[in-house]
């Protein structure tokens, strides 16, 4: 595998879901290090006005530790739908109210500092959406709303105050349970898009490593052969040393061959592919349309099909003649790879990977037509057509 495509291909060290629920647990720890700062503040004059002084300094504290706690699970976790404090912070919501009803004067337990009750409930409120289901959020919002009207509806001096004050609890229950779930989804979406875009990737890896060994494996398997002929040797060998510079490129340690405009033609095209095929009885007729100028790309594949034609035909063909022929009438070129060999039922056999991928996927990628025609006994053909002129994009 080539250096860019395994680093491309690694997992990401953090996923959208963990980044999501990390933000979420920093603007939670936020929030509730605000109504601590509030309760601090409000902690001296309150205990002044305070009927019950203890029984306020108690609430008090139980909300600091119980809001120290969840800001430290915050932070250590970086989530918030973990930590022993949540079984305690809601009903703390709750005993708030009639706390600080029971425990300060009338005047104070709506809309003063000392009166923290209804800041405490909508922070408990909206953290709770981030942890909870959506309807448990949404039903735990509902009541502390209808909790807190009922428990300041007297002391407020106006029902429509208190129904404000009320209706603010569920509201950003509402309101941070929609936030969190859109993040969440987006996050879920965002890791889905990234596991496809890897699997998406090895796939395409897989497929040029195919492409890549597909002739090599042809090679190998004649040279490690017994019964290959002495006298094929040296073309086996010729081609195997091709072959391995092609595999030094595709792993990354040696840069890819460059050429001018002037290389990419079907001629040189057609001398590259053959190297090597010197045990095949080839005839090449390529005069008509050898000085035809390739687009670097599919210079490239017309080349990699039409060696993997070449490799087929040693392997199967057993042909007595092999004609490589090239022409173009000045719009359109086309060159065919002919033998007279064993051929195939196309109907009852399939193309393998050789001839279904690294030559008709493989050309079909790059602009270029083709079609096989093959029959027992009668020989194969492999033509390949394209258009003069015509970059591939």
């Amino acid at each position: 595998m080539s250096p860019d495509v395994e680093t491309a291909t690694q997992p990401p060290e953090q996923a959208a879901a963990v980044r999501a629920e990390r933000g979420i647990a920093l603007v939670s720890a936020a929030m509730r290090s605000v109504v601590v700062l509030q309760i601090l503040v409000a902690l001296p004059s309150g205990i002044g006005l305070a009927a019950t002084p203890w029984l306020y300094v108690v609430l008090a504290g139980a909300v600091l530790a119980v809001s120290a706690a969840l800001i430290a699970s915050c932070l250590r976790s970086s989530a918030v739908r973990a930590g022993r404090w949540q079984p305690i912070d809601i009903p703390l919501g709750f005993a708030a109210y009639p706390v600080m009803t029971l425990v300060l004067p009338a005047e104070h337990t709506v809309g003063t500092w000392e009166a923290w009750a209804g800041g405490y409930a909508v922070n408990v409120a909206a953290i709770g959406s981030t942890y909870l289901p959506a309807r448990a959020a949404v039903a735990v919002g509902l009541g502390l709303g209808v909790w807190s009207f009922g428990w300041t509806a007297s002391a407020a001096g106006s029902w429509s105050t208190a129904f404000n004050n009320a209706a603010t609890v569920p509201g950003y229950a509402i309101v941070v349970a929609l936030l969190v779930a859109y993040i969440r989804g987006l996050a879920a979406d965002a890791d889905r898009s990234k596991e496809e875009a890897v699997t998406a990737t090895r796939a395409l890896e897989l497929h040029r490593y195919q492409l890549t060994v597909h002739d090599a494996t042809s090679i190998l398997r004649l040279l490690s052969d017994e019964r290959t002929p002495a006298e094929v040797l040296p073309a086996l060998r010729l081609q195997a040393e091709r072959e391995s510079r092609r595999l030094r490129t595709y792993l990354g340690q040696t840069p890819p061959p460059r050429g001018d405009e002037r290389e990419s033609t079907i001629g040189t095209m057609i001398d590259s592919a053959v190297e090597g095929f010197d045990d095949l009885p080839l005839h090449l007729v390529v005069d008509l349309g050898a000085e035809v100028v390739l687009d670097p790309e599919v210079w490239a594949a017309t080349d990699r099909a039409v060696a993997t034609v070449l490799h087929n035909t040693r392997l199967y063909a057993g042909a007595r003649q092999v004609v490589v022929h090239a022409d173009s009438d000045g719009r359109s070129w086309e060159v065919s790879v002919t033998d007279d060999g064993a051929g195939f039922d196309q109907q009852a056999q399939p193309l393998g990977f050789g001839l279904s991928t690294q030559v008709q996927q493989a050309l079909r990628e790059v602009g270029v037509d083709s079609s096989i025609w093959s029959a027992p006994a009668q020989g194969t053909s492999v033509v390949m057509r394209g258009t003069v002129g015509v970059p591939y994009p």
